[in-house]
């Protein structure tokens, strides 16, 4: 009684001074939920950020792709005139050595349009923009071709021959190159307009977009405070059992603090009348008899004294026996659970009339000693419920192995037990108590109910490690 009384105080004290593990566990959902509420906004910002880059990035492409169009049509235009400026030079001036200045200025002016539309090439997409290209790099061709009769070593020396021969040869493919320069510049006004419109339309992507990832966000910011709110829900309703259970707890604490001084005198007054009734009385008559033997040495009478003295030391060593396994069985210690088990049930039958059976399942070696002493004082004090308040005429004992557990069952066929019968019956309710106090200080489950057909069960299963052996020397 004095260590279930101990075991019930710890529990409680342990309950009542630690928080209980719902607030941590609410504060951590509440940093989650705030956690992804941050998150969603998070990535709702980064892309939307990336998504305007993204534009910003094209726009910016489309520019310097545009500009370098309009740079590479303006240069081709350019050293195209001033090549034609350049021939007619050349003709004008009278100076022979001033032809090869004139031919080196032009071959300079060729090769920048010839490196800048290589350069500009490679980024051209559109299929019908590098057909005109590729148009205008056919008429360049015949254009430097046409302008080689200049610098020839047969180059007539009559200036109207000259010039027909410009106007005839070279003023022709001139203005194909300048038609086709502005055909070329019609295409990317064209194609600018279709930037812009694509621009246009990237702006409204990017703003849908937006909104749906607001609008994602939001909803899924709903849900995980909703989800938040709902596991918080949850840890109040288990916080709320705790302290239900941790009520409880301190009222069976209080109720066994005001019977455990009564209990103890309940049970030494037991004690002091066992001692004092059976072995008190019983030493007086043996003396009695022996006092009479002594007086009559040799007689018919000493002997029957003396034959009575014996008789009476033998029940007297019986009780003390049947009182010594009450307190603590020694058979247990000796010759193990099984051998105690059935040693006890034969003597409860005796006392109490009602036949015990015991089964036994799958035990082939010595349990534990702490589960060993938990079952036998489970058996005892269930069978003395049976015995005082169930009005059974028979129960059943079961003890099996399954795995790494051991199975007890106890069953009798009395009247059950009702609700107004647990109320009112304290001594039962503190023996539930202490059975369910003995299993779980074991880590074990104990189960207490009505069977459907009359009568208890009590079911209690106890962890055992594969492979131990009790240390205790056994036989």
């Amino acid at each position: 009684m004095q260590s279930l009384f101990r075991r019930l105080k710890h529990r409680v004290t342990t309950l009542a001074g630690h928080r209980p593990p719902g607030i941590s566990s609410i504060r951590g959902a509440l940093v989650a939920g705030f956690a992804v509420l941050i998150a969603l906004w998070a990535f709702a910002g980064f892309e939307l950020i990336r998504s305007l880059g993204d534009v910003e990035g094209r726009v910016t492409a489309e520019h310097a792709a545009f500009a370098r169009a309009g740079d590479t049509v303006s240069l081709i235009r350019r050293n195209v005139l001033e090549a034609s400026i350049n021939v007619r030079d050349a003709l004008i001036d009278a100076d022979p050595f001033a032809r090869e200045s004139y031919q080196a200025e032009l071959r300079v002016l060729r090769e920048a349009i010839h490196e800048q539309m290589g350069t500009y090439l490679r980024d051209v997409a559109s299929a019908e923009e590098r057909a005109e290209w590729a148009k205008l790099r056919g008429k360049l061709d015949e254009y430097w071709t046409s302008l080689e009769f200049v610098f020839a070593d047969d180059l007539p020396t009559s200036t109207t021959r000259a010039t027909t021969m410009l106007r005839r040869n070279v003023r022709p493919i001139r203005q194909d190159v300048l038609t086709l320069l502005d055909n070329l510049k019609g295409l990317q006004q064209a194609s600018r307009r279709q930037h812009d419109t694509d621009i246009e339309q990237l702006y409204v992507a990017a703003r849908q977009r937006f909104f749906w990832i607001v609008a994602g966000a939001l909803l899924l910011g709903v849900a995980a405070a909703w989800l938040a709110a709902w596991h918080i829900a949850g840890l109040e309703q288990e916080i709320h059992r705790q302290r239900l259970a941790e009520t409880q707890n301190r009222f069976d604490l209080e109720r066994l603090s005001a019977r455990l001084v009564d209990a103890q005198e309940a049970e030494r007054r037991s004690l002091a009348r066992e001692l004092h009734d059976e072995v008190g009385q019983a030493l007086t008559a043996v003396k009695m008899s022996v006092g009479v033997a002594l007086r009559t040495p040799g007689t018919p009478r000493a002997r029957a004294a003396l034959e009575e003295a014996r008789g009476v030391v033998e029940t007297t060593l019986q009780g003390v026996r049947d009182l010594s396994q009450l307190l603590h069985p020694s058979m247990l210690d000796d010759f193990g659970l099984p051998e105690t088990l059935e040693a006890y049930l034969r003597n409860f039958s005796k006392r109490t009339g009602i036949r015990a059976y015991f089964t036994l399942e799958g035990i082939e070696e010595r349990l534990p000693p702490d589960v060993e002493v938990c079952i036998y004082r489970i058996i005892q004090e269930a069978l003395t419920n049976v015995a005082r308040h169930s009005g059974a005429l028979t129960c059943e004992v079961s003890l099996r192995r399954v795995r790494e557990h051991v199975e007890l069952l106890i069953e009798d066929s009395g009247r059950g037990m009702t609700s107004t019968a647990d109320a009112s019956d304290a001594r039962r309710g503190l023996g539930l108590m202490g059975m369910r106090e003995r299993a779980q200080a074991l880590d074990g489950r104990f189960v207490f109910d009505n069977r459907p057909e009359g009568g208890t069960r009590i079911v209690v299963t106890l962890p055992v490690s594969p492979g131990v052996r009790s240390t205790r020397k056994a036989g």
